[in-house]
């Protein structure tokens, strides 16, 4: 008991209790308590750990990043920055007022550990509660100098915050009952000291509503704004895909749906998100929900984060050559004025030269003065002589020529099978049109060429598409199994028939695509697959470009298998 009193409190160091205690220094007549009233109603005040609370309010959901080192530099020099405290009425006890809950996490901490009663009790300012226990402008004051306080230290993530600030609408909305534009709340907060762009707070609006209720976990294990963004992109750029082909294919599914599906499976294993991988099933499954009428490539194309970027690269690739070819104009324009000036120049010292009376000694200075003015001459023919303009048109490289500069985006799109800035629809037409093929170029899985092979598309999926197309064809669509990996790649297999009588033929293409599975299956005996088929009338010329065109990616995908295991 005798150690607890003469035990002093842990030493506040912050710069507003500092300059407290400097103007009670300054009035010697003011009383001296440990609770020193001051002119602006707050005071000086000890308090011990267990009459100090936490704010049930606090922003933070998550532990704080930098908890360890506050921590450390407590037990080490006690705290730098006591948090401000206040009271509601009708409470035993002091809460935190605007930020602090980590340093009193510590400060219980260390006293358990250590016992050391230094960090038992120690000296904040304490702010009257404004109004009632229930009072909105308190729990606003309160609510925002949490915000505005983890804000200053970058402490909070943007989730947390997002939710701090729907906290706050709430109450403007309850305290002047009206609805709150994002506008209106940008330049609300900034009237109460903390400033926020309104377009911030739409994309916080956005993010509790998309993204929130799916992947909790992933969004409070610290995703940032930037990625935030690109999750919000994905899902306008789908949306967007979705409304323009429903309108030719209508789907009984939701997109709202297929988003949350997509996305909830991902927070289980918050710290393994990958935006790819979740952008990749995404798009797999929008794709089944249109039952395979439209390619996974078209909607590749359409969602993509890194396709839309080469997309406006592509697009914008005209404009960069021609401004290429501007800066280029004028800098041959701006060598040729100076050559020009240079020749008048030297033209300008030969006629003094001819007035010169000592012609030796002018002869000597020409040979000096000539070959300097030359270098332009000599120099024109080479860009590279001449300093970079400042001009914020040109480009930083001006020897770029247009099939250096637009190669990667164009072989990026070619191993795609598309062409920048066309139409995808639009271009299958024509390769169909090519290759004789616009009777094939329908289905889930249209066939515009039966060779060609585009690296970068997915031959699962395609191969998958196809054998969807011929199994329906014969009746045998439900056959046709979809194997789920991890990641989805579409492999496919064939499910053993039912007791039903099924047609020669029939059976003939059950066993051709069970032998072209791409997930291992035991394939059938080969007395099973009578060739003939292919050369009689009894197959459709539709079924037989799309066997052909299976059989090739059968054969890419294997040789693709062998490689990558003798590598």
């Amino acid at each position: 008991m005798l150690a607890a009193l003469s035990t002093p409190a842990i030493m506040n160091h912050s710069p507003e209790y500092e300059k407290m205690v400097q103007s009670q220094s300054l009035n010697p007549y003011q009383s001296v308590s440990s609770e020193t009233e001051m002119q602006s109603g707050n005071r000086l005040i000890t308090v011990t750990l267990d009459q100090l609370r936490p704010y049930e309010g606090n922003p933070r959901r998550t532990k704080n990043p930098a908890y360890e080192e506050i921590k450390a530099s407590i037990k080490s020099r006690g705290l730098d920055h006591s948090p401000n405290i206040t009271q509601r009425p009708g409470d035993s006890f002091y809460t935190i007022l605007d930020g602090g809950n980590t340093r009193l996490q510590a400060l219980n901490e260390l006293f358990k550990e250590t016992k050391d009663l230094r960090f038992w009790s120690i000296e904040c300012v304490f702010k009257p509660w404004q109004g009632e226990a229930d009072d909105i402008n308190s729990q606003l004051n309160i609510l925002i100098g949490h915000l505005a306080e983890n804000d200053v230290r970058g402490e909070l993530s943007f989730i947390e915050k997002a939710l701090g600030i729907r906290e706050v609408k709430k109450l403007y909305e309850q305290k002047y009952g009206e609805y709150f534009s994002h506008r209106k709340l940008s330049e609300k907060l900034g009237e109460n000291g903390y400033p926020i762009s309104y377009s911030l707070i739409a994309k916080m609006e956005q993010c509790l509503t998309y993204l929130y209720p799916h992947i909790p976990n992933v969004l409070l294990n610290g995703m940032g704004k930037h990625q935030i963004e690109k999750l919000l992109t994905i899902r306008r750029n789908a949306q967007l895909s979705w409304e323009k082909h429903s309108e030719d294919h209508p789907t009984n599914k939701d997109f709202d749906v297929v988003w949350m599906h997509s996305l909830t499976g991902f927070d289980e294993e918050p710290t393994e998100f990958v935006i790819n991988d979740f952008q990749d099933q995404l798009i797999g499954h929008i794709t089944e929900a249109f039952s395979y009428q439209i390619p996974y490539e078209t909607f590749k194309f359409e969602i993509d984060l890194a396709e839309q970027k080469l997309k406006k690269l592509a697009e914008k690739q005209p404009e960069i050559l021609q401004r290429t070819q501007d800066s280029e104009s004028r800098i041959k324009e701006a060598i040729s004025q100076q050559v020009e000036q240079s020749q008048r120049n030297i033209t300008r010292h030969e006629q003094k030269k001819l007035a010169q009376s000592e012609l030796p000694q002018v002869k000597e200075q020409d040979d000096e003065i000539i070959p300097s003015m030359m270098t332009y001459q000599t120099t024109s023919s080479g860009i590279s002589s001449v300093p970079d303009s400042d001009n914020g048109d040109s480009l930083p490289h001006l020897g770029i020529s247009e099939t250096d500069f637009s190669s990667a985006v164009i072989q990026h799109f070619n191993d795609l099978g598309f062409t920048p800035g066309v139409n995808p629809e639009k271009q299958r037409q024509e390769e169909a049109a090519l290759n004789g093929l616009e009777f094939a170029n329908c289905g889930k899985q249209p066939v515009t060429n039966i060779w060609k092979i585009y690296p970068n598309r997915k031959h699962k999926m395609e191969a998958y598409s196809l054998v969807l197309d011929i199994a329906e064809e014969v009746g045998l669509g439900q056959f046709v199994e979809h194997v789920q990996h991890d990641p989805i790649d579409y492999s496919y297999r064939m499910r053993p028939l039912d007791g039903e009588e099924y047609s020669e033929f029939t059976l003939f293409v059950y066993h051709l695509l069970t032998t072209l599975a791409t997930e291992p299956q035991l394939s059938p005996q080969a007395d099973l697959l009578n060739l003939d088929y292919l050369i009689g009338n009894t197959m459709s010329d539709l079924m037989l470009v799309r066997l052909f065109r299976l059989i090739r990616l059968h054969r890419y995908i294997n040789a693709q298998h062998i490689g990558g295991q003798n590598a």
